[in-house]
């Protein structure tokens, strides 16, 4: 099994989106979830183009990797309840907009700013773990204060979050090759089945 097979598919149109789509399990499967340990977020990292990773295993002691693995969790469950209020059209938990805040602005304490074709901005050493952490930190807080937060959506058969790029905002569902055939098949079966019920109702016809 290649690196992309094995975790979820990267098609929330934003890093932070993807993150968040790597808590969605099946059927409370989480050989794909990419915090079971520190080295499997870190690849996961690399995937999704997560600049802030370190070459190499991290080295944390057990302690150091459950702590690190509960901040990663914390800052994926706070970023799945903001934007799905945000899709929601709902009030966002006050807790998960703490919590978010929060990390942003250690993304922002612990950053190396710079100067990039004319527009600010920020970089962490990649030395530590945390500057993954960091990095998607900044980019769901930049994401949710610079938008475009009116694109984004919540897929109905998955629960993937996603930005919707299409002109017109018709996109619904995370990959029409995966849950839009899905659902399409779905109701393709259910007209079958309605037809059917029909006929027995109704008799042959001659």
């Amino acid at each position: 099994m290649g690196e992309a097979e094995r975790w979820p598919r990267t098609v929330g149109g934003h890093v932070a989106l993807d993150f968040v789509n790597t808590d969605v399990v099946s059927q409370g499967d989480r050989s794909t979830d990419v915090l079971r340990a520190t080295g499997e977020f870190l690849a996961w990292c690399g995937h999704a183009g997560v600049v802030s990773v370190a070459p190499g295993p991290a080295r944390l002691s057990r302690a150091q990797e459950r702590t690190f693995l509960t901040r990663a969790a914390e800052l994926r469950g706070a970023v799945r309840s903001t934007v799905e209020a945000v899709a929601g059209e709902r009030d966002a938990d006050p807790a998960a907009l703490t919590a978010l805040s929060t990390a942003g602005a250690e993304a922002v304490q612990r950053a190396v700013p710079a100067l990039e074709n004319g527009r600010l901005v920020w970089a962490w050493d990649p030395g530590t773990p945390d500057a993954a952490l960091w990095e998607l930190a900044s980019a769901a807080v930049d994401l949710l204060r610079a938008g475009p937060t009116g694109r984004i959506k919540v897929c109905p058969g998955c629960g993937f979050v996603f930005l919707d790029s299409t002109k017109n905002g018709s996109r619904r569902w995370c990959s029409m090759d995966d849950c839009g055939k899905q659902e399409k098949m779905r109701r393709y079966v259910a007209k079958r089945a309605q037809d059917r019920t029909g006929q027995d109702r109704t008799g042959p016809r001659h």
